[in-house]
């Protein structure tokens, strides 16, 4: 009866590789549909449907920051006109009143048509507005191809024809978009009462198919507007060179008039 007992282990060994091979489990996976060509993302780079890039089209204005800036080492990058972004990506800050994006599309291999620019808060309500610190640069900027406005302090923000427009851009319109065609637009998203963070994505139609495509961030950073606080922690204004020095006034009264105590 010796020879069962050391025939077991064998057997066990047999019935236990049929069982992983019934479940796909012994070692040779299924080819993916990614792998197999079939279902692959429509975003790589073999089938891109077109490329799209946005990139804050100002540095100028103001920046409102969640906490008062307090370190050494944010306070040496503000006024020894070091890497102030590199302080707004820390606290992550947002723009004050208004944040203009600009976005350039890139068609790819085949004509499609884009149908919407969706915006797709984080939170269903705007936050209150950021009042830790502000920092402010003075304004310049340009005009834009196409323009889109977007009132961030309603709860289903749209992109509309105008800043007081109620009228949505992409109800009747589309963009339409040639192999090799290049299309720029500016996204200004409004903000007086609230703070908002946000995504984009671009809905299109390609071969009568829809599909959606993401809009990354400028920078590497992430979509965020909020309107002016009534008073700050701290407010500095700056310079096209990017040095900048704290004012008294903890108000945004130069940039913001209407603000309130202004």
């Amino acid at each position: 009866m010796l020879w069962l007992g050391a025939g077991i282990p064998v057997i066990g060994a047999v019935l236990t590789a049929l069982a992983l091979q019934s479940l796909g489990l012994n070692g040779e996976s299924e080819p993916s549909p990614a792998s197999s060509g079939a279902g692959a993302p429509s975003g790589s780079p073999s089938d891109a449907p077109f490329a799209v890039t946005a990139r804050q089209e100002s540095e100028a204005g103001c920046t409102a920051l969640p906490r008062r800036v307090s370190s050494p080492r944010d306070r040496a990058e503000l006024v020894a006109g070091g890497d102030a972004q590199a302080v707004i990506r820390r606290h992550q800050g947002a723009r004050a009143g208004e944040l203009t994006v600009g976005l350039t599309i890139e068609g790819g291999s085949r004509s499609l048509t884009i149908t919407s620019i969706d915006i797709e808060p984080t939170s269903p309500r705007a936050a209150a507005p950021l009042a830790g610190t502000l920092l402010c640069e003075p304004n310049a900027g340009g005009e834009p191809k196409i323009q889109l406005f977007a009132d961030m302090d309603t709860p289903e923000p749209v992109f509309r024809t105008g800043k007081n427009s109620t009228t949505r851009y992409f109800k009747g319109k589309v963009i339409t978009l040639d192999p090799g065609e290049q299309v720029n637009l500016s996204a200004t998203f409004l903000a007086e009462r609230g703070s908002r963070t946000f995504g984009l994505s671009v809905r299109y139609v390609r071969n009568g198919k829809d599909g959606t495509l993401p809009v990354p961030a400028p920078r590497g950073g992430r979509y965020a507007v909020t309107g002016y606080a009534a008073r700050y922690g701290a407010v500095y204004a700056g310079s096209p060179g990017g040095v900048y020095r704290q004012v008294e006034d903890p108000r945004p009264c130069a940039w913001q008039p209407e603000a309130q105590g202004c």
